[in-house]
Formats: structure tokens, C-alpha cells, sequence
């Protein structure tokens, strides 16, 4: 039986909420491929990841999706809207959205992450302490962030009224005492947040007055609402807030991994600490595989011959060195002296285009292992592959997600990141944590 809807915008923040609800012992699934019925429940699975993929679609689409999958599961007792992290996307049209849908009053927004250094100071959002508008996510190629105080950046695209709520139960309780207005007003309820303690509070503090039929928030704040919600299945001490160490897998039913494997990293992200990051392997000597957008876009390309020599010199790096680097050349950081085309519409071409290419290169080389860079990357993968579902089951680093992919006559592991996740150094220690199988 389903008790928890999550609904995310992208697909790697999908599986970043759902591995919060594995690592505790709650089982969760994230749906690829909503149908217009509904999903039938699966097993012991309690919580149900729909990425909504809206990231890049229009505010008014976005509106439209969030709104019809909460009236479509309006049975499920509780709803999370997953945001990211740094409030990109249509934050005020989904929030207003999930509310209509799931006739939703008022509705808690905690956006903070303080595992990775997103916090929320006075209604200010706040990336390793400092604003996110005057960070690199002011620079975002697809979704630039204009402010950083949450009201405005809900009042984009949402005329709802939002409420700031203070740290401090105290705090709290004046900020709550009054009401938007009448019986039928609605409004949005901030929260403040600095530490991941203070989620686990957060969270308590809702559940105790009722306020947890529907709330919203990135990954963080889901791993809260693990100990908050009335799941069936027990929860395993001390999942929260503490972060999984490098290589540690919580828990989630994992296949063996196969250490005999190759490992193929498939880059689409074009933020600039992903580029960094595949700059930094490829310096440590990991083989890159750089192909261009026009190629990619090429009807013919992947059948001419030089598509073809292509796939064939990648399969024979993977199966000589075991891992190699598959991207745009902007993706890679690579100074190519070109901008990529801007428009989410393009981007999402070349993202399907390189997973068209993976698995050609799949099929070539035998079976792999894959980590995907980027949401969008992910999905143009899982469209080429045909997964239907992923079940998450840990994470390598926080945001850093492990799981198993399922569909019609394929299956694989994956590693997946956000574009904006992670250390510099680390397409290492995802390499190590498949050379160690642990």
C-alpha cells in the first residue's frame, strides 16, 4: 500500500528523494513512465517516486502535470513536492499546483539541505552561506536563479501569499498563530532551517499539528518525513540525519556487484562543477569519449561509418581499461570555443541522443556498468533502454545514488548525480566503489 506520493521535477532528484525512504528500510519506486492510470502498487512498496519531469517544460505545463498526478493519487495519505535544492524550476507554479490538486490548505516548504550546505536563513536561501543568487546557480545555463529571498521566487509564478516561519518552537508557533484569511484561504509556510537536526524537529513539530498531509522540499527534508510518517515497514535506527559513508549501500536489496565489469560514465550536465569534475578524471588518466552536438543531432550519424568506428573504439577502451568518459565536449569541459544552444528543447535532443549512443556502445561492448550526470541525461538514457522503474538502493556520497534500473529485456546498475552534487574528485571514488563491489 502506498503511503507517500512524491513528486519530483527532474529525474535525478527523484531518485535522491527516494534513496532517503531505501537507506531506512522503506521501500520506494520511482516511476519513469506515469500512464494516464493509475500505477498499480508493487509488493511492500510504500512510497512512490513520480518524476514529473517539468524542470524545462513551461510554468503553465508544469502547473498542468503537478496538478493532474495530485488529483489522480488523491488517495495516497501524504504528498511531498520535491523541489531542488537551489530552487531551480517552476517552484511556485508546482507548489500552488500540488495544493489545488490535493486540496491542500497550507502547505510547509522546507527547501534546506544542510548535509550539502543549503540552508534557509529569515526566508533567504543560502548556498555554503552565501545567497543562492549570488552563486554559480546565478549562471545556471537552463534555469539562472534571479533571488534569493523564497517569497519571491514563489511569487514568479504564484500569486499565493508566503509565510515566513522563524527557527524556534516559539518562533514557530507565533509565526502560525495567524491565519491567510478565511475558511477557504491558502497560503505557503516557509521554514527556516540551518541543521539537519533541525529538519528531523521540523518535521516532528508538523506531525504533531496535523500539517503533513501534503509538504515540499528537496531530499533533505524527505529523509525527515522518514521518521515522521506512519510507514508499515520499520525503520532502521539512526538512518537520519547521519550520511552514508563512501561505499556504504543502505540497504535497499542490492544485487552482488560484479567487479569484472566496465564502468560507463555518460555526461550530459552542463553546470559547471559537473565540467569541473570530468575535467579532474580526465586529468587523473580516465579515457574521454568526447562527441559533438551536431554529430549527436545528426539523423544519420550513429549508422554512417564514422558513427559506427565510434562505438566500436569505445567498447574496446571499456573493455581494455574499464572505464571511460562519454559527453559533448562543453559537458566535459572542454574548451571548444562554442556555446551550446541554450533552449531546454535542445538540450533535452542531445540528451536522448547520447543515450541513444550508450546503448549502442552497451551493445557493442557487453554488459556495463553506467553513471549518468545530469537529469536530463538520465532520462534520454532511461527512454533508450526502456526502464520502466528505478529502485534506489544508497548512496555512494549524499546525492550521489545507487540503484538498479528495470524495464522490457533490460536491466543495469547506475550510479546517478545531479549536475550540481558532489566533490571534485568524485568519478574516482565512483570507480573505486564499483572496483571494490562494496
Amino acid at each position: 500500500m502506498f503511503t507517500l506520493l512524491v513528486l519530483a521535477d527532474d529525474l535525478t532528484g527523484a531518485l535522491d528523494t527516494g534513496v532517503q525512504f531505501t537507506r531506512g528500510g522503506i521501500p520506494a519506486r520511482v516511476c519513469l513512465k506515469p500512464a494516464r492510470g493509475i500505477i498499480p502498487e508493487q509488493g511492500d512498496t510504500e512510497v512512490l517516486v513520480i518524476n514529473a519531469n517539468t524542470r524545462h517544460r513551461s510554468a503553465g505545463e508544469a502547473r498542468r502535470i503537478v496538478r493532474g498526478l495530485a488529483r489522480r493519487y488523491r488517495h495516497i495519505p501524504y504528498f511531498y513536492k520535491k523541489t531542488d535544492s537551489t530552487l531551480r524550476g517552476h517552484i511556485g507554479a508546482e507548489l500552488e499546483a500540488l495544493m489545488e490538486g490535493g486540496n491542500i490548505r497550507r502547505l510547509p516548504f522546507i527547501p534546506a539541505y544542510p548535509l550539502l550546505e543549503r540552508t534557509t536563513r529569515e526566508g533567504v536561501q543560502l548556498l555554503r552561506g552565501i545567497p543562492i543568487a549570488q552563486t554559480e546557480m546565478a549562471a545556471d545555463r537552463l534555469n539562472p536563479i534571479g533571488h534569493s529571498f523564497i517569497p519571491d521566487i514563489i511569487a514568479e509564478e504564484s500569486a499565493l501569499p508566503a509565510r515566513l516561519i522563524p527557527a524556534g518552537a516559539e518562533r514557530r508557533e507565533q509565526a502560525l498563530a495567524g491565519e491567510a484569511g478565511g475558511e477557504d484561504a491558502r497560503d505557503i509556510l516557509v521554514f527556516d532551517c540551518l541543521s539537519s537536526g533541525e529538519l528531523g524537529e521540523i518535521a516532528g513539530y508538523l506531525r504533531d499539528r496535523d500539517l503533513l498531509r501534503g509538504s515540499a522540499g528537496c531530499a533533505g527534508f524527505a529523509g525527515a518525513l522518514m521518521e515522521a510518517l506512519p510507514f508499515f515497514a520499520p525503520r532502521k535506527e539512526g538512518t537520519f540525519p547521519a550520511a552514508p559513508r563512501a561505499g556504504e549501500i543502505r540497504p535497499g536489496g542490492c544485487p552482488e556487484i560484479d567487479r569484472t565489469l566496465p564502468l560507463l560514465i555518460l555526461s550530459g550536465s552542463l553546470h559547471p562543477l559537473s565540467a569541473g569534475q570530468v575535467k579532474n578524471a580526465l586529468a587523473g588518466g580516465i579515457t574521454g569519449l568526447p562527441v559533438r552536438e551536431e554529430e549527436l543531432l545528426g539523423k544519420k550519424w550513429l549508422l554512417s561509418s564514422r558513427g559506427e568506428a565510434f562505438i566500436r573504439r569505445s567498447a574496446a577502451i571499456l573493455r581494455e581499461e574499464g572505464t571511460a568518459l562519454l559527453g559533448t565536449p562543453m559537458a566535459m569541459g572542454l574548451d571548444t570555443g562554442e556555446e551550446p544552444d541554450r533552449e531546454a528543447e535542445a538540450h533535452e535532443k542531445v540528451a536522448r541522443a547520447l543515450g541513444r549512443l550508450a546503448l549502442k556502445i552497451r551493445r557493442a561492448a557487453g554488459p556495463l556498468h553506467l553513471a549518468v550526470f545530469g537529469g536530463d541525461t538520465l532520462g534520454g538514457l532511461t527512454a533508450a533502454m526502456k526502464f520502466e522503474y528505478i529502485i534506489p538502493a544508497g548512496e555512494i556520497r549524499p546525492g550521489i545514488v545507487f540503484a538498479r534500473a528495470e524495464g522490457p529485456g533490460e536491466k543495469a546498475l547506475i550510479v546517478t548525480k545531479s549536475g550540481a552534487f558532489g566533490e571534485p574528485g568524485i568519478i574516482g571514488i565512483i570507480r573505486d566503489f564499483f572496483k571494490s563491489g562494496k
